[in-house]
Formats: structure tokens, sequence, C-alpha cells
């Protein structure tokens, strides 16, 4: 960002703090493509992603006055975003409306929520997934994706075809998914750090 642009915002934000509804139409315009952009990758849905940037836009206009004119809006804004990402999913927990917008996040990041799950901080919660599943499912998860075992290894090892290894990572996957429903805080931050070089 050029000296100029940096002034033109500083002037916009002494604007919109003195009420200026212009200035922040103008602001609006300037922050919404790449706010929604970073929603919509957060939150695998346009009605969602509308929804949050309604509410960040909202609270800009309501807390205007203590908004810092020496900083660029982008860094208020995102922070502003990533709150009221976090009550949504907060709300995951316990509202059925929220819920089922959870499924397609999980789906997207699986990958990235499986390594997360795997880390020393997260095995209480890992214990308690796997002890849900069938004690065949959770032996055949365990030696292949925590053990790092190879599917013929663990074929070899547990007796059974490398097609029946494959069956129950499928299923144990499918499984996690749907658990990891519950825990909507967790796959928030796992996601939220997934797109934290967004912010830069």
């Amino acid at each position: 960002m050029n000296t100029k642009s940096i002034t033109d915002e500083r002037e916009l934000l002494l604007k919109l703090r003195d009420g200026d509804h212009l200035a922040f139409e103008q602001l609006y315009n300037k922050y919404h493509p790449n706010l929604i952009g970073h929603l919509i990758r957060l939150l695998k849905s346009t009605d969602l992603a509308k929804e949050v940037l309604q509410d960040t836009f909202m609270a800009v206009w309501e807390h205007r006055g203590s908004i810092d004119t020496e900083r660029p809006l982008k860094a208020y804004l995102f922070k502003t975003a990533t709150n009221n990402t976090f009550n949504i999913f907060k709300k995951a927990a316990h509202d059925v409306k929220y819920r089922k917008y959870l499924y397609p996040i999980i789906e997207a990041g699986y990958e990235h929520i499986e390594v997360q799950l795997f880390e020393k901080e997260n095995g209480q919660l890992l214990e308690k997934l796997l002890s849900k599943m069938s004690e065949k499912q959770r032996e055949v998860f365990v030696l292949c994706k925590i053990e790092g075992k190879s599917y013929e290894e663990a074929s070899k090892e547990l007796n059974i075809s490398i097609n029946t290894i494959h069956t129950h990572i499928k299923r144990a996957n499918h499984f996690l998914k749907i658990q990891l429903n519950n825990y909507p805080e967790f796959i928030f931050s796992v996601i939220i750090s997934a797109y934290t070089s967004y912010l830069n």
C-alpha cells in the first residue's frame, strides 16, 4: 500500500469516526470482495459468509469511535470476521441450522484436520473418537493412520485381506467426519490455522 492510499484510508477512517455514511460505504466497497472470499473459504457457504460479513461491517459501524485511524482497516475487519465465524462454530454445537454447514467444511479440510487430530495436544479427543469405533476398525486405523504402516503390512499383521483393510479405513474416515461435527470449536481452530497466512 503506497503513502497516498494510506493517507486516503486514514481520511476515510477519520470521517467514519464522525459518522460519515459515504466514508463507510467506500471502505465497505474496498474490503468487501477480499473479506467475502476469505469467509467463503472458511465457511464453505455463501449464506453463512454473507451473514458474517454483515455482522462484521455492523460491528465496524457500531464501534467506529474506537477504530485506530493510524492502522489499515483490514486487520480489524479480518479479526472481527474471524471472531464472528468462531461464534457460528460455537452455535453449531447446539443449533441444527448451523451444524448442517459443518460437514462440507470437514470434507474440504479433512486431511489437515486429521493431521491436527493426531497431534499430541489432541490425544484425548482422538482417544475419545477411537473408543467409539468397532474393535477391528480401530485396530486397522491405528496401524495405518497413526503408526504409519502400509495396507500390506497391516494385512499381514492382522491376517485379513488388503481389500478389508481399505474398507475399514474408508469407514473409519467417514465415521470420524461424522463424529467431528460434535466438536465445532476444534474444527474451527484447525481451519483458522490453515488460513492464518491469508491475514498477513
